[in-house]
């Protein structure tokens, strides 16, 4: 997706030009996994995030566009685009109560926007040149980024009463990926022209903190943050010295954890690990890519224990979770024979939130 910029017209509101709703084609074929596709795409269902009662939001490419949709629980979707001039809607991130962050695209510039659960669609731009929102907490708090020309990309954080916030990490290279319930904000940051980025966190007070995995003494190294908990804890992947992607899981303390699923290739990318979001239990999931290229999902519990998956159909070919809620419930994308699907995953018995009070910890305040 092309970047372009955020920038917040007050109290402009849009309702949906879509506001299809249809119950889909679904089959339940694995006992963990439900597939699905969104009405009438031709080009591909990628879901993007699931929040602690099933609802699942993300894209889907139809007549010549990108277009976005809720899903649910009960396995009905409603389809949407941004307002009247989108090109293209990228929905990224819902919350508990069903709000949706993301960017579309217009003829002119990318714009953030949030959908409210009723299907109002207010537009958020955070700078003149471009804006993408990437995540909402549950008390519908956003952040992103924002584009300024021949300089870089700002970080942003917008309050729940339309207030937004820019900041730089180390530098004017700055991409945050993910807030959690208490507004801590995780991305990566880097020098224009450098090779290098790091990952940082920021608290609700603006203060921020820098980090690395164990690649830091490698010149053209890379750590990319991509969720963070309720807990604090951050998860995501650095390359080591063979270009190999690397989980790791850092610790509030900012102890760092590395791991990699077993079978994931070594002959650099796109072989290796990939986390790519983390619930309150500290249960992650991702995608690995094994000696042959092909990628498939895992789920790492809290205790270390990672189990691999396909989705059903997928075969031989590709499985990408994108988001676990507190409930331990998946969603992502995955490739066969016929196109790009999304897939909801169950969790095993052993995969359960050992924590009971982890879905107040994601509910709204």
């Amino acid at each position: 997706m092309k970047t372009r910029a955020l920038t917040s017209f007050a109290g402009m509101t849009f309702f949906a030009v879509l506001g299809i709703r249809a119950q889909t084609p679904e089959r339940k074929t694995q006992e963990q996994i439900m597939t699905f596709d969104a009405p009438d795409a031709s080009g591909g269902t990628y879901p993007q995030s699931v929040n602690p009662r099933g609802e699942v939001t993300g894209y889907y490419y139809a007549s010549n566009a990108y277009h976005g949709f809720v899903r649910d629980k009960d396995g009905s979707i409603t389809t949407f685009d941004a307002g009247p001039t989108a090109l293209y809607t990228y929905p990224l991130s819902i919350n508990p109560r069903g709000e949706i962050t993301g960017a579309y695209d217009d003829a002119s510039e990318v714009h953030g926007f949030v959908r409210a659960a009723d299907g109002a669609i207010t537009t958020i731009d955070a700078g003149p040149h471009g804006t993408e929102a990437i995540g909402i907490n549950p008390s519908g708090e956003i952040t992103g980024f924002t584009f300024e020309a021949n300089i870089g990309y700002h970080g942003f954080v917008r309050d729940k009463d339309g207030t937004i916030t820019t900041f730089d990490a180390d530098s004017p290279f700055t991409m945050p990926t993910s807030i959690n319930p208490s507004g801590e904000i995780t991305g990566l940051t880097a020098f224009l022209n450098s090779t290098r980025t790091h990952g940082f966190v920021r608290e609700k007070d603006g203060a921020i903190t820098t980090f690395d995995g164990p690649n830091s003494a490698i010149p053209t190294s890379e750590t990319i943050p991509l969720g963070i908990s309720s807990r604090g804890e951050i998860t995501g992947y650095y390359l080591d010295d063979r270009d190999v992607p690397r989980g790791f899981l850092r610790a509030p303390d900012g102890a760092i954890t590395t791991f990699e699923v077993p079978g994931a290739g070594q002959s650099g990318q796109p072989s290796g690990t990939v986390p790519s979001s983390i619930n309150p239990s500290g249960n992650i999931t991702g995608s690995y890519s094994d000696v042959n290229f092909r990628t498939h999902g895992f789920v790492r519990d809290s205790d270390g224990t990672i189990t691999t998956f396909d989705a059903p159909g997928a075969g031989t070919i590709d499985t990408y979770p994108q988001s676990i809620n507190p409930r331990g419930e998946i969603t992502g994308s995955y490739l066969d024979a016929s196109g790009v699907h999304g897939f909801v995953r169950k969790p095993d018995h052993h995969e359960r939130s050992k924590d009971e009070s982890d879905d107040e910890a994601e509910s709204p305040e």
